[in-house]
């Protein structure tokens, strides 16, 4: 809001006053604020919007984090899959040979 809708008010004594400290040019200046209850009430509902706002970015981020972990999850658990395929298959030609007493330890 621009600094002059928030000066004045028809009825001061409804009016809360902020005291609001500036830097300028090396110097601090305190610049007292009169906000009026309508002006309150506008303050607060720009705020909730903005807050919906970053909670919905964080809620999407967390989703995508959420899908990529799972994705990781995914081939991680089809890599293990993979290596016990070869493990398997060594195992197989071992009843095998077993089987047959071809066996040969070396």
């Amino acid at each position: 809001m621009d600094e002059a809708e928030l000066t004045g008010d028809a009825h001061p004594e409804q009016c809360v006053e902020l005291a609001v400290p500036r830097l300028t040019t090396n110097t601090i200046t305190i610049r007292t604020l009169r906000l009026a209850p309508a002006d309150l009430v506008r303050l607060r509902t720009e705020a909730d919007l903005v807050l919906s706002d970053i909670r919905t970015e964080v809620m999407r981020a967390e989703a995508a984090w959420r899908q990529l972990l799972g994705e990781w999850h995914a081939d991680g658990r089809r890599a293990t899959l993979e290596s016990r395929e070869t493990d398997v298959r060594l195992l197989a030609r071992v009843l095998e040979a077993l089987r047959r007493d071809d066996l040969v330890l070396v």
